[in-house]
């Protein structure tokens, strides 16, 4: 017994000295000891072979590569005792094995499943004789990591012996519940940029956090702009587009082509571009479309800054575009340096009153038509230029409806008219709206001329 726990010391020593020598072996390798009981199968009786606790030391050396397989071999002695075995007594069994072992759960987790297989050889040392077997294990079992180095592990293993030499032709099963603790020669495998690919197999060990990486730890890119899948918040940019650090987009210009596509990336702000980012100039004057005022002017004309043409007189009334601040004055209207009607004397000699013909409203409504403006302008320039004029803004219908309605109904619509003038300048202590209704008819009520003739608006001069 003492020659084989010296062995055991030996081995022991052996595979110290090998693991710290060997530095490839960093995070797979470990070494351990082993407690537990062998139970035996007493061939020779009908006793259960678990009523009886044998004693079991062993050592253990084994090593891990990929995710998933491991090496091991144990050096295990136990101390048989039996109610009545082949020689009666007890006797020393020492047992040598090696074999595979498959984690069922992946290497980053600390406690791992197994299963193991093994070949070796009991040897039954009954003092005055002994007896060699060869043996096939079968065990699960499980693996706690603790810290760096440590190693804790459990597992049941069942032995058979393959060939039984002197024992007359017995076959032996037995079972064995193991404990063990052991120290690795590096630590539990680590994923230092915590990407999910273990640091010995990450090939890309610095990759950002969050960042999407394949099997061998390196960041995807999918749309190629430089930012990686997973941090990537626009993650279908258009190939060659610049992006920003969050791997969006940058569009400068802000003319809806990306920088990086964009081929003119200086371009104005509001002109229209094309497809590769460059603005267009539909008429050719210089001025691009979206900034040209003036989208149609025909070729060879001289434009301004806005793309209209240079001293054109659109309406004819001898002032230039550039300078006529009413460019829509009707041709044959006298106007001013400004382009603006000149005004003229509203009453003509020994008459005070003028029917403003022109002048329409909505169907019985007091809202002025678009066509009067133009009219109640001319109106309010010529009131302007004669200060002195006071006028009386009547208003008249036809005789349609009651009568106490079409009377409410002038007089809106005077006040209306007076409101316009006012809010073109003329001075309201100069205007006094009055509406008469049916009362004052000029025409025929009993035709559609003549309801027409008298729905109407008219300036009275008052002095």
């Amino acid at each position: 017994m003492r020659v084989k726990v010296l062995n055991v010391f030996a081995v022991l020593v052996c595979l110290t000295v090998v693991f710290a020598a060997v530095p490839a072996l960093a995070g797979e390798g470990e070494i351990g000891v082993l407690l537990g009981s062998t139970f035996f199968d007493d061939a020779a009786t009908d006793e259960s072979k678990f009523s009886t606790f044998n004693e079991t030391y062993g050592i253990r050396g084994a090593y891990l590569w990929g995710d998933r397989f491991g090496w091991f071999a144990d050096y295990v002695l136990s101390d048989i005792s039996v109610a009545d075995t082949f020689d009666g007594g007890s006797f020393d069994l020492t047992e040598y094995r090696t074999g595979m072992e498959f984690f069922v759960n992946p290497a980053e987790q600390r406690y791992r499943t197994f299963i193991s297989t093994a070949v070796g050889i009991m040897d039954m040392d009954f003092g005055s004789s002994s007896e060699d077997l060869t043996l096939a294990s079968l065990g699960i079992g499980g693996r706690w990591d603790m810290g760096a180095h440590g190693r804790a592990r459990w597992e049941l293993r069942a032995e058979r012996s393959l060939d039984s030499k002197g024992l007359d032709g017995v076959d032996l099963t037995n079972v064995q519940a193991l404990f063990g603790i052991g120290w690795g020669s590096g630590g539990t495998p680590t994923d230092t940029d915590g990407d999910g690919v273990r640091d010995r197999k990450d090939m890309c060990p610095d990759t950002p956090r969050g960042a999407t990486v394949d099997e061998k730890g390196c960041p995807k890119d999918s749309d190629g702009d430089g930012v990686m899948d997973g941090i990537d918040n626009c993650p279908d940019t258009p190939a060659g587009a610049m992006v920003d650090a969050k791997g969006c987009p940058v569009d400068t210009d802000r003319d809806g082509v990306f920088d990086g596509l964009d081929k003119c990336p200086g371009t104005p702000k509001g002109a229209t571009v094309d497809a590769t980012g460059c603005p267009k100039d539909s008429d050719g004057d210089g001025v691009f479309d979206g900034l040209d005022k003036c989208p149609n002017t025909p070729k060879g004309v001289k434009v301004d800054a806005n793309g209209c043409r240079v001293d054109v007189d659109s309406d004819g009334d001898g002032v230039v575009d550039r300078l006529d601040k009413c460019p829509k004055t009707p041709k044959g209207v006298k106007v001013d340096a400004t382009g603006c009607p000149v005004a003229a004397k509203l009453f003509e000699e020994k008459k005070a009153s003028l029917v403003l013909e022109g002048v329409n409203f909505e169907t019985n409504s007091a809202v002025l038509t678009a066509g009067s403006t133009q009219v109640l302008n001319r109106v309010a320039a010529s009131l302007k230029a004669w200060p002195d004029v006071r006028v009386e803004v009547a208003g008249h219908t036809d005789s349609d409806g009651r009568a106490a309605y079409n009377k409410t109904l002038s007089e809106k619509r005077a006040a209306a008219v007076r409101a316009f003038l006012v809010a073109a300048g003329v001075s309201g202590s100069r205007l006094e709206a009055n509406g008469y209704g049916e009362e004052m008819p000029v025409a025929d009520n009993s035709t559609a001329a003549g309801k027409a003739t008298n729905r109407r608006v008219v300036l009275k001069k008052l002095n």
